[in-house]
């Protein structure tokens, strides 16, 4: 079983929390700051903030609210309420979010929940289902101002799962009443295609929590009022669901029920030199290998040849170490950002693509991209550090910034005249020449390109 998610939910009216009963009777309970740093600190998974009136009210949700909260909040802030299209979704995920909740606006525009997964990711996309019982005594969606839709909820759940949305969050008339999960309605919603369901409304006990997942196979509890009071803090839901025997994260683990493993449970994964871009390695990762990876911050792949773990680098010294870990739109590979240790290829080659197939007119590149620049300024270093007998590098560095500066000069004339005769070539030669000449500039100066690179930033803003 994947380990279930606990999730604090804050309600939100005119910038403070609110909660009711079955939707109705809003009253005050809280200060969504305050809120947000305890249940960040007590372990939650993922805390979801819903402006619950923009979509009745036809407005955007607050960004200037999102805002506030991304600064305070160290776990994925999903945001719902107010997201109609597209330009909506942009909008709540440049203000901080990492994750949309889109509910009404799915009954009247099949697009946007489609688009939202195509731009961002099915991970990033989570459809709010809010349903009653009609009088046929069947399972009705409710759109805004919560007015029956007529659309019925097994079929509407996989109709969402078509588009493209990554999870249902299902939230019942029995929100706020503390009687416990609809397990019916999450059943349905469970059984009614692969999306791992969120389980939300009327949650009071702990063994509320238990039957959602056990008896209705939700894969996340979420709750609102008996985290807001203090009745139950995350920790000790987390706590009762680990004694009940169902997995939880614990604090620091990150979860991954958004990548796809394959039938053999692998994924590729893919290095790139986090400074340069380069494309470094293609290798395979399992779960445990992935896990080991986010908790040692070293690239740890898994061997399909020899069966077993192994860390990048563990032989060789030509470490990884893991700067950004991603994963594509779909969540069937991985993109790992890495800093370098020596050549990340065996042959000794700094990235294993390094054999043309195809390069056309004005295609040529370098496997190590800018590394290349930093690599030439490491050998400077090395030759200023440790003369050495012949060397055109010492050389300029013993007669010092004239000689350099006068090559500098004279490089860049080069450069000019090349321009001017129209060659290719001798543009790309020349400039190589001068970039060379800069380096040892610079080393001789104190200086290394880091400062270049941070100037040129100061002016690109």
């Amino acid at each position: 079983m994947e380990p279930v998610k606990v999730i604090p939910c804050l309600d939100m009216m005119n910038g403070r929390i609110v909660k009711g009963v079955h939707f109705q009777n809003m009253v005050d309970a809280g200060d969504p700051a305050e809120c947000i740093a305890r249940y960040c600190e007590e372990g939650a998974d993922e805390i979801w903030m819903l402006d619950i009136k923009a979509s009745e009210e036809g407005r955007r949700t607050n960004l200037e609210m999102i805002r506030r909260a991304a600064a305070l909040c160290t776990v994925p802030l999903c945001i719902g309420g107010g997201i109609k299209n597209l330009d909506d979704v942009d909008a709540v995920m440049e203000a901080g979010a990492r994750k949309v909740g889109i509910g009404s606006a799915a009954l009247t525009n099949d697009e946007v929940i489609r688009r939202a997964s195509y731009k961002y990711g099915p991970g990033a996309v989570t459809a709010l289902v809010d349903v009653f019982r009609n009088a046929a005594g069947e399972y009705e969606v409710m759109g805004a101002g919560q007015k029956p839709s007529g659309k019925l909820l097994a079929p509407w759940i996989r109709q969402l799962a078509d588009w493209g949305a990554g999870e249902i969050l299902l939230t019942t008339m029995q929100d706020g009443a503390k009687t416990g999960y609809d397990l019916e309605a999450t059943r349905i919603a469970a059984e009614a295609s692969p999306l791992p369901v969120i389980a939300s409304g009327g949650a009071g006990e702990l063994v509320h929590f238990a039957d959602a997942v056990k008896r209705a196979g939700a894969r996340g509890v979420l709750a609102a009022s008996v985290f807001h009071s203090g009745k139950f803090s995350i920790a000790q839901v987390k706590q009762y669901l680990e004694g009940e025997g169902i997995p939880v994260l614990r604090p620091g683990e990150i979860d991954l029920g958004a990548v796809r493993f394959d039938e053999k449970g692998l994924v590729p994964a893919i290095a790139q030199d986090a400074a340069s871009g380069t494309v470094l390695m293609l290798a395979y990762m399992n779960r445990e290998s992935l896990e080991q990876t986010l908790r040692t911050r070293l690239a740890t792949y898994f061997s399909r040849s020899r069966q077993e773990l192994w860390v990048k680098g563990a032989t060789s010294g030509h470490y990884q170490h893991v700067r950004e870990v991603r994963y594509d739109c779909d969540g069937d590979a991985i993109l790992l950002k890495v800093d370098q240790v020596g050549a990340a290829c065996h042959t000794g080659h700094y990235s294993c693509f390094f054999n043309p197939l195809l390069t056309l007119s004005g295609g040529r590149s370098s496997t190590m991209g800018a590394a290349i620049v930093q690599a030439v300024y490491d050998q400077v270093l090395d030759r200023k550090a440790n003369p050495k007998e012949g060397s055109y590098t010492n050389k300029l560095l013993e007669k010092g910034v004239d000689k350099i500066g006068k090559k500098v000069v004279e490089e860049a004339a080069e450069v000019l005249i090349a321009a001017k005769n129209r060659s290719v070539e001798e543009v790309r030669f020349e400039v190589a020449d001068l970039m060379y000449h800069l380096t040892v500039l610079l080393a001789d100066q104190g200086m290394s390109w880091d400062d270049i690179y941070a100037e040129l930033e100061n002016r690109h803003r």
